[in-house]
C-alpha cells in the first residue's frame, strides 16, 4: 500500500479528536453551601435564593463562592427571588408580627417596598431599571403590583380576584397569572401586562396557565394544563407552544434568557423524580445528559438562565446524601479559527507525503 493510499488512514485519527471533542460535557458544575435554594441569576453570575440557618429561613446572594446573608426585618424568614445587573436582589422578609413585606437589597441594606392597602406582600422580579413585580395581599384578595418610581401600582385582573406577578423585562413589562372569575376553581390564565393594560395569554386548550418570565424580546414562558397534566410553553408571536416533557407527565418552564433559551424542570419517565431541562433549537433536553456524570450529580431543577447562559439549578450528589444550588457553566466554545487553522494543517501535511510518493 502506497502512502498516498495509506494517507486517510493517517489523517482519520486526527481529524477525529476534534470530532470527539464535541460530545463532551458542556457544562461545569459549581457547587453552593449545601441546602441552598437557588431561584434567579444575573449577567454577572450572581444567584440568589433561600437557605435554612439557625434562627430561620433566609435569604441569600451568592458572588463568585462566597455566600451573603439577606437578613430579615424582624422577623424570622426572609428569601431573594431576583437579582438583577446592578446586584439588587428582590423578594420578601419577615416583621416581628410575622407579615411579610416585599424587600430591595441594594448595597448590604434591605428596604421594605410601599405597596399600600397590603397586609402581606413578596417580590418576584427585578428589572435592571430597579422596576420590581410581585403580588400582596389586601382585606379580601391576592393582588400583582409593579413598583417603579418609588410607587406602586395595582395592575388589575382578567376579570376575578386574583392575581400574582412573575417576571419582568427591562420594557417594564410584566407576566404571571390572574383569575377569569371568581366562580371557577382554577380557571385563570397567564397574562402580559404593558402599557397600563392586562391582557390574556391564553392557555393550551386547558384552563389554566401561568407565566412565569419575559426575555427583552417578549418571549414568554410558563406553564399550563394539557389533558389533565402540566406542560411547559413558550409564548412568541401571540401562540403559546407546548415545549413537552422528557418523558413524564408534567413539565414547568422558569426562566428565559435574551437568546431564547428556556430552563425548568420535568417529571422523568415512570415518575420516578424530576429533571432539570434546557430548551432550545425546538428540542427539550435533559441538563444531566450535558454534565459529566463522573462528578456525581443529578440536577433536578433548573430556575434561573442568564444571556451568557450560566444557569441556577438545584441538584444532589452521593445518592441525595449532598444537594443543594449549583452553577452551570456553559464551556467556551472553540474558536471559528481553530477549525481553519487544523484543516489547513492538515492539507499541507497531505500535500507533502503525497509529493514524497
Amino acid at each position: 500500500m502506497s502512502l498516498r493510499t495509506r494517507l486517510p488512514a493517517l489523517l482519520l485519527p486526527v481529524l477525529m479528536a476534534p470530532l470527539a471533542g464535541l460530545a463532551a460535557p458542556r457544562y461545569s458544575v459549581t457547587p453552593l453551601p449545601a441546602a441552598t435554594n437557588p431561584l434567579g441569576i444575573n449577567n454577572a453570575g450572581q444567584i440568589v435564593g433561600d437557605h435554612p440557618t439557625a434562627d430561620g429561613r433566609r435569604g441569600f446572594i451568592w458572588s463568585a463562592g462566597t455566600l451573603a446573608v439577606m437578613g430579615t426585618l424582624g422577623g424570622t424568614d426572609s428569601s431573594a427571588a431576583a437579582i438583577n445587573r446592578a446586584g439588587q436582589a428582590a423578594g420578601y422578609a419577615r416583621l416581628a408580627s410575622g407579615a411579610a413585606r416585599a424587600v430591595r437589597h441594594a448595597g448590604g441594606s434591605l428596604a421594605a417596598l410601599p405597596v399600600p392597602a397590603s397586609i402581606d406582600s413578596l417580590a418576584t422580579a427585578i428589572n435592571d431599571g430597579g422596576q420590581i413585580a410581585g403580588q400582596y395581599l389586601d382585606s379580601t384578595s391576592y393582588r400583582a403590583f409593579l413598583y417603579s418610581g418609588g410607587a406602586s401600582t395595582d395592575l388589575g385582573t382578567l376579570g376575578g380576584n386574583f392575581a400574582y406577578a412573575a417576571g419582568i423585562n427591562n420594557a417594564g413589562h410584566v407576566v404571571g397569572v390572574s383569575a377569569l372569575d371568581d366562580s371557577t376553581p382554577w380557571l385563570a390564565h397567564a397574562f402580559l401586562y404593558a402599557d397600563g393594560r392586562m391582557s390574556d395569554l391564553g392557555t393550551l386548550g386547558g384552563s389554566y396557565s401561568a407565566a412565569a418570565d419575559i426575555n427583552e424580546a417578549g418571549l414568554v414562558v410558563g406553564n399550563a394544563w394539557v389533558q389533565g397534566s402540566e406542560h411547559a410553553f413558550l409564548y412568541a408571536n401571540g401562540k403559546m407552544s407546548d415545549l413537552g416533557t422528557l418523558g413524564g407527565r408534567r413539565s414547568f418552564a422558569h426562566a428565559v434568557n435574551r437568546g431564547g433559551q428556556v430552563v425548568g424542570r420535568s417529571d422523568t419517565p415512570g415518575e420516578n423524580g424530576s429533571a432539570a431541562f434546557l430548551y432550545e433549537g425546538a428540542a427539550l433536553i435533559d441538563l444531566n445528559t450535558l454534565i459529566d456524570p463522573a462528578l456525581g450529580y443529578t440536577v433536578h431543577n433548573a430556575t434561573g438562565i442568564n444571556d451568557s447562559g450560566q444557569i441556577a439549578a438545584y441538584g444532589c450528589r452521593l445518592g441525595g446524601s449532598e444537594c443543594g444550588g449549583l452553577l452551570l457553566q456553559p464551556s467556551p466554545a472553540p474558536e471559528a479559527g481553530t477549525w481553519a487553522m487544523l484543516l489547513a494543517g492538515l492539507g499541507m501535511l497531505g500535500w507533502r507525503r503525497l509529493r514524497m510518493t
